[in-house]
């Protein structure tokens, strides 16, 4: 089936879309703590994590429950200040601990092998964007410029920049507004039938569920909507939107 004179756009899903990560929790957290030890914040490792979990379970219930993005810099904070110190989430020092954070997880970034081609052949033919649940844009930036796609997306709503988390209907529609394309003539690609499949049809988009990659440590919450499409990669893609 070709839909080529249907839609105009497609938005992606990043993580368990076009790319897939395995990476070493401990190792992001070590790097977080010993930034922080050399800005000062010299607390051991012990407390610093069992303050750091609380903070963290707080903040995750707001994004979980209220679909309102936090980054990371606030619950960092927040667990500094249990442990005695004055941290403000702009502080350039926490800033720069968290970006030490995500370096390891910019590293175990594996895309889609044929991501690339996926995007070189559509994009002479449609508008093209990603929508995802992200708590540090400047770590998905650089992803998406490593990947090798970023030049080629005009749309890039990133859950940390716009304040919403998918499901909710306010991250897919600051997309759409940039791209200046109506819903019915987007397609939402992703691996969550949750965020995705959910998210999408909440504003009357439609939405194709991919299998594969697939992300390993998404604990997303099943959805009783059906996509209108499943496939098995975003590799399919080339031949099930076909060219104009």
């Amino acid at each position: 089936m070709v839909f080529s004179l249907r839609f105009r756009a497609v938005l992606f899903d990043c993580v368990g879309t076009l790319f897939r990560v395995e990476v070493d929790y401990e190792l992001q957290l070590k790097l977080l703590h010993g930034k922080l030890v050399e800005a000062g914040f010299t607390s051991p490792y012990k407390d610093f994590l069992k303050a750091y979990g609380k903070a963290y379970a707080k903040y995750l219930k707001v994004r979980v429950e209220e679909l309102r993005e936090v980054t990371n810099s606030f619950w960092t904070a927040e667990a500094l200040q249990m442990l005695g110190y004055e941290a403000d989430p702009s502080d350039p020092e926490i800033e720069r601990a968290v970006e030490a954070y995500f370096e390891p997880y910019i590293e175990a970034v594996k895309p889609v092998e044929c991501l690339t081609e996926v995007f070189e052949t559509l994009k002479p033919s449609y508008k093209l964007g990603v929508v995802t649940n992200f708590t540090y844009a400047p770590a998905m930036r650089r992803i998406l410029s490593k990947i090798g796609i970023l030049n080629m997306l005009d749309a890039v709503a990133i859950s940390h920049e716009v304040g919403w988390r998918k499901p909710h209907p306010k991250i897919f529609l600051s997309a759409l507004q940039t791209l200046k394309i109506r819903v019915a003539e987007t397609l939402f690609v992703g691996d969550d039938p949750y965020d995705d499949v959910a998210g999408a049809r909440r504003i009357g988009m439609r939405s194709a569920l991919v299998a594969k990659p697939g992300n390993m440590d998404k604990a997303s919450r099943e959805a009783s909507v059906r996509p209108d499409f499943s496939l098995d990669s975003i590799c399919s893609l080339k031949d099930f939107l076909g060219r104009d």
